[in-house]
């Protein structure tokens, strides 16, 4: 069987957020499966999420730890949303929320 880069059967979560009770929240049992670390994505990364991490890479390289300092690198890098406009906090948060699932 072909290698992929995405695991396209990969199960969702049902929460945003995880239990706080032990042993819940799974998104799959433990060791009933083979994940490599580099099929627990559901597609491909595209050319939007390549640069993002670039750019996320060069502003935490020049020491942006805080939220609002992120998004002024970001902005500063011309690297915007995928609507092309400038990142807000609010922005930046909601697209680490899609990027997460």
């Amino acid at each position: 069987m072909a290698q992929q880069d995405y695991n396209p059967q990969l199960k969702q979560w049902q929460r945003i957020i995880p239990s706080s009770e032990p042993g819940q929240g799974h998104i799959e049992a433990p060791g009933g499966f083979a994940n490599p670390v580099w099929q627990t994505r559901a597609s491909a990364p595209g050319a939007f999420e390549h640069a993002l991490v670039a750019a996320l890479e060069e502003v935490f390289a020049d020491g942006a730890t805080e939220l609002d300092a992120v998004v002024e690198g970001l902005n500063a890098r011309h690297r915007h949303d995928r609507n092309g406009q400038a990142w807000t906090q609010e922005s930046f948060l909601q697209e680490m929320a899609v990027l997460g699932q």
